[in-house]
């Protein structure tokens, strides 16, 4: 592993800001380890962990032309990446939440007027979101299954289906924003179409 240290740090960021592909995959061969690992612990979660990474590195390569500006990089990198993944948490968390409510929400066993319309609407949403399952490409499908209706990882579901492991994120995106746009589409409320989607 290259050596870390602050001049060869300003160095490659100079480089980096010019468009200079090489001293980025430098850059990240640098800290991508370290910085999974550090994620890691924090959200205890290796798919969080390695997603922040990919974002954070993405996104860096992305606004590249500021880089020039930056003084101490490790300790940028590091805050920077600590509030994206406490950010994807708190979605998480909040995504976890609404689902529960949703869930104490339909599963009423009251007769009155209310928890019927809850029940019809429990049911619209289960059908609807069936169609749109339905209508999506086979792997898409059953990506979206293993994941969403069965928890499973990402790692699981790729040696499951013997695909990568970034195909399977990437089959994921794709399905559920397929799923949001049928839902959105049908005029159900916004947030309806936010328990599909992946944060």
């Amino acid at each position: 592993m290259p050596t870390i240290n602050h001049h060869s740090d300003r160095q490659l960021l100079l480089q980096i800001s010019e468009g200079d592909e090489q001293a980025f995959a430098t850059l990240v061969k640098m800290y991508s380890g370290l910085l999974f690992t550090y994620l890691f612990k924090l959200t205890k979660d290796r798919d969080i962990a390695s997603d922040v990474v990919q974002e954070i590195f993405t996104q860096l390569w992305l606004t590249r032309e500021s880089l020039k500006g930056v003084e101490s990089f490790r300790s940028w990198l590091f805050v920077i990446s600590r509030h994206h993944a406490v950010r994807m948490l708190k979605n998480i968390d909040r995504e976890n939440r609404i689902r529960q409510e949703w869930h104490q929400l339909t599963q009423t066993n009251s007769i009155n007027d209310e928890a019927r319309d809850q029940a019809s609407l429990k049911e619209a949403y289960d059908a609807l979101v069936n169609k749109a399952i339905d209508q999506l490409p086979p792997q898409q499908k059953k990506v979206w299954i293993l994941a969403r209706m069965k928890g499973k990882k990402y790692a699981e579901i790729a040696g499951e289906m013997n695909i990568s492991r970034e195909t399977v994120k990437k089959y994921l995106q794709i399905a559920s924003s397929s799923i949001v746009d049928h839902i959105k589409s049908q005029g159900l409320p916004i947030i309806i179409a936010f328990l599909i989607m992946e944060l």
